[in-house]
C-alpha cells in the first residue's frame, strides 16, 4: 500500500490516493477531480471513503462517481448534505450532488478484499468517521496537529469531539492523516496537543 497527498480547493483540503496493487481509493476529495486522476496515473479508482460531509472534502465526489468509484460516508453526514449543511453556500461554492453508494457506521468494513476499521468520531459534524487502513488514521477534521477540528458549525459538539479524540487516543501508535495540515502521529498528540489531554 501506497500513500500520496494532495492539497486541493480553496480551503486546503489534505486529499489522500491509496494505492493499492491493482486500483486506488481516494479519501476526501475535495473539488478538483482531474488532479485527482492525474495523481492516479491510469490507476482505476474504485472507492471514496468520505470521513464527513463538508463540501470541502468531498465537491469532487460526484465526478469520482461518475466514472466508476463507489462512494461511502455516514447516513447522518448526508442528511447533514441535504439540509444544506454542506457549507458551500457560505463560500460561494456550487456544491455537486451525489447520492452515496453505502452508507457506513462503525464496524470493520471489507472492501475488494481490504479490511478497513470504521470509527465513529462525531464532534466536527454528527456523522463524522475516522479510518484505519494498514495501521494509518485518516480523521478528517478531528484532530489535527497540536489542534482540533471546530465544533460550532451545525450538527458540531465540542464534548462529543472531545470524546472522540479521546477514543482516538486509546488505539495502538499510529500515523494520523489529517484533513488540513501537516501530518502527526497519536504518541505525539496525546503528550503535546493542548486542546484535548488522557
Amino acid at each position: 500500500m501506497r500513500i500520496e497527498k494532495l492539497v486541493l480547493g480553496i480551503m486546503n483540503t489534505n486529499v489522500y490516493l491509496i494505492f493499492f496493487e491493482n486500483e486506488a481509493w481516494v479519501i476526501d476529495p475535495a473539488d478538483d477531480a482531474q488532479a485527482i486522476f492525474n495523481t492516479a496515473n491510469g490507476y482505476p479508482i474504485t472507492n471514496v471513503l468520505l470521513t464527513h460531509g463538508h463540501f470541502d472534502h468531498c465537491n469532487a465526489a460526484y465526478e469520482l462517481q461518475k466514472r466508476g468509484a463507489q462512494i461511502f460516508m455516514s447516513k447522518k453526514d448526508y442528511q447533514m448534505i441535504e439540509n444544506g449543511y454542506d457549507l458551500a453556500k457560505f463560500c460561494n461554492v456550487d456544491f455537486n450532488t451525489f447520492y452515496p453508494d453505502k452508507f457506513i457506521e462503525e464496524g470493520v468494513l471489507n472492501i475488494n478484499g481490504q479490511d478497513i476499521q470504521v470509527i465513529s468520531t462525531p464532534g466536527h459534524t454528527a456523522g463524522s468517521l475516522s479510518y484505519i487502513i494498514d495501521n494509518n488514521i485518516f480523521c478528517g477534521d478531528t484532530l489535527f496537529y497540536m489542534s482540533v477540528g471546530r465544533s460550532d458549525l451545525p450538527t458540531g459538539n465540542k464534548r462529543q469531539l472531545i470524546e472522540s479524540i479521546k477514543k482516538l487516543y486509546l488505539l495502538t501508535e499510529a500515523p494520523v492523516y489529517p484533513g488540513h495540515g501537516r501530518m502527526t502521529s497519536l504518541s505525539f498528540e496525546k503528550e503535546n496537543n493542548p486542546y484535548v489531554k488522557i
